[in-house]
């Protein structure tokens, strides 16, 4: 089961954080939650991984 472990504001962001994340080792898929000019995208990896995910982003300086 996939858990979504953070919301990015755009795609780009996204498509950043999952890039730094599977440089580490997670597996990773962004799942777009709205769309237009205020799109966001969730950032999901295996439940397993969750909380070994999140603290890299944590690391990285972004929180919730």
């Amino acid at each position: 089961m996939w858990k979504a472990i953070h919301i990015a504001a755009s795609r780009e962001q996204a498509d950043k954080l999952c890039e730094r994340l599977t440089e580490e080792g997670f597996l990773t898929r962004v799942k777009a939650v709205s769309c237009g000019e205020d799109a966001a995208f969730e950032i999901q990896v295996p439940e397993a991984e969750s909380e070994d995910a999140q603290a890299v982003i944590c690391d990285m300086g972004i929180g919730l």
